[in-house]
């Protein structure tokens, strides 16, 4: 990923995960805020207007679905490209999927993420652009999520009890 200028707002509650992708993106040049909780996560959005937010789901006090909600539903942030963190992307329904620019699975690796990254600030661009996806619709859905491993299920191998 080439090296960017912005700002961004890391949402998590591990300290450790904070630290990592404030690291990484401060090495791509993007001035870095981080929040602990879905709160703190609304209020610097509304005082920083991030042009990057790294938003894990699993937050204390505010969740990260609420999170997403409030800053799709606010001019300061609406535009903003939103990479989902987490751990558990079936927590995210299909209306919120909707919302989300990338989804990046924990452990996550680093090129996967930064590309992630990048298509989410290039769909972010778009919108703010008013041209819409940077591709078609379904392709555009396949490139947010293509780091989403789906979890199948799968029945455990029939065994017979028969013995001949």
């Amino acid at each position: 990923m080439a090296r960017r200028s912005g700002t961004a707002l890391i949402v998590d509650d591990d300290v450790m995960i904070r630290a990592v992708l404030a690291e990484l993106l401060d090495e791509l040049d993007f001035d870095v805020q981080t929040a602990s909780n879905g709160f703190s996560a609304v209020r610097l959005a509304a005082e920083q207007r991030p042009d990057l937010v790294l938003l894990d789901l699993a937050l204390p006090e505010v969740s990260g679905a609420d999170v997403l909600r409030e800053l799709r539903a606010s001019a300061a942030t609406r535009d903003a490209a939103v990479v989902v963190v987490t751990g558990n992307p079936q927590t995210l329904s299909e209306a919120e999927l909707e919302h989300v620019d990338g989804i990046a699975l924990k452990p996550f690796d680093v090129p996967g993420l930064l590309l992630t990254v990048e298509r989410a600030l290039q769909e972010a661009a778009a919108r703010q652009a008013g041209t819409g996806h940077v591709t078609d619709a379904a392709a555009a859905k396949d490139a947010r999520h293509e780091h989403v491993r789906p979890v199948r299920h799968r029945p455990p191998p029939h065994r017979s009890t028969h013995h001949r």
